[in-house]
């Protein structure tokens, strides 16, 4: 119980705020439940078997997810039906009669579940035009002379004037009203902003990244050391020296090919293979080519299926990779296409995956032409700018249903 209540408050999961959408409130109970069993089965793979209950704890596990889950989506559902018809309503204005105010006008009269009114706008310039499309209240000095208080949020276009915004915080300050601004900068790529204070000066992070919470980089490390763990003990453990067998048999030369692979932050180390070609010279500066004379007969099985990469299971046990993520390349890859590439290093700045999002969508193998590389980066971009549990999982699923059904470019 207290596992789950930190998870909940850490995650916030809890909350169903006005402008999100069902799909986030889904995701957020999810995302908890996730990382409650994660850390559930950790516990039970490493405690005594008599210690909890197997069948108890799948049930409970079970009954959590969904009974959850429906009472999270069906608050969310009441509350949007409720604020809809005129429920748990919040009035505002907008000062700054311009795109930036019009847009958002827009959006909460297309959105009424937000539970959000405009009353009008305040405009702080002269207005030529007296037929106005969307209703004006007045000019900003009109704002200070309200004799009703029955406003709670004034947004603030980001064009109005630095001693305007000052004055409006400090009248809405005084009158108990929320100020919210509407940024003039592009913001739509970006997933989240943090602000920070350096003492009497504020700091708003613009590329701050999901995993660059350590709350979700926790979450995400027993994710995979319990997957890892799972995969080494019931399928590497046998899967192994059958493996070897086949591949000794094939061609002389070690069981496993290992070569250096850019992680997190550029760090080198050894990315682990089941060797598919005869040892050679040139694995490190010439890749794969279809009918490359270099792989052996059971190398095309391993390739083609892609449990050559079984090993790396055990990069991801020792922290050197994750489940999902950007594939890491050869040295010599990146040297290439680095310069090349627009934010190729940007991928570096997490840990590499066995399978990631450009894999899932069909991007692997063979490397002949510059715009594969720049679509595999864009695509590993997105993932960095947009991940959570879900998305994983997503990625994970997409994954195998490619490798039943074969893909062009494994070979």
């Amino acid at each position: 119980m207290v596992l789950w209540s930190a998870i909940t408050l850490l995650n916030k999961s809890y909350k169903v705020g006005r402008a999100v959408s069902f799909y986030s409130t889904f995701q957020k109970a999810f995302t908890s439940v996730f990382i409650f069993i994660s850390f559930l089965s950790l516990f039970w793979l490493f405690s005594e078997k008599d210690a909890v209950d197997r069948h108890f704890l799948m049930s409970f596990v079970l009954l959590l997810f969904v009974w959850l889950s429906i009472y999270r989506v069906a608050v969310h559902l009441i509350l949007d039906k409720y604020r809809t018809f005129g429920g748990n309503i919040r009035r505002a204005v907008i000062v700054g009669y311009d795109e930036l105010g019009f847009k958002l006008y827009n959006l909460l009269q297309k959105r009424p579940q937000y539970g959000i009114r405009v009353k009008g706008f305040f405009h702080d310039k002269h207005l030529e035009n007296q037929q106005q499309e969307f209703p004006v209240l007045g000019d900003v000095e009109d704002l200070f002379k309200l004799k009703e208080r029955d406003i709670d949020f004034i947004y603030i276009s980001d064009k109005v004037s630095r001693k305007l915004k000052n004055a409006i915080v400090q009248y809405a300050d005084h009158h108990l009203m929320k100020v919210k601004l509407l940024p003039e900068i592009k913001l739509d790529v970006l997933k989240s902003l943090v602000l920070q204070r350096y003492e009497n000066i504020s700091v708003i992070d613009l590329n701050q990244l999901p995993l660059d919470n350590i709350f979700n980089q926790m979450a995400k490390r027993v994710f995979d050391i319990v997957f890892s763990s799972f995969v080494i003990l019931f399928l590497l453990s046998w899967m192994y020296p059958l493996m070897g067998f086949m591949i000794k048999k094939g061609s002389k030369g070690p069981i496993l090919f290992r070569q250096k692979r850019h992680g997190k932050n550029n760090q080198v180390f050894y990315c682990y293979k089941f060797r598919t070609m005869s040892v050679n010279e040139e694995a490190d500066t010439k890749w794969a080519t279809k009918d490359d004379y270099r792989i052996t007969t059971f190398g095309k099985f391993l390739r083609k299926t892609s449990l050559d990469e079984l090993p790396q299971f055990f990069n991801v046990f020792l922290g050197q990779m994750s489940i999902v993520g950007p594939r890491p390349h050869p040295l010599k890859l990146n040297e290439t296409y680095e310069p090349q590439v627009q934010k190729y290093a940007k991928r570096h700045a997490f840990k590499p995956g066995i399978t990631g999002l450009a894999q899932a969508m069909g991007y692997r193998g063979e490397i002949i032409a510059y715009h594969q590389m720049n679509s595999r980066v864009r695509l590993d971009r997105f993932y960095l700018q947009n991940w959570s549990f879900w998305l994983d999982l997503k990625i994970i699923i997409q994954t195998v249903r490619a490798l039943y059904k074969g893909q062009e470019w494994a070979y």
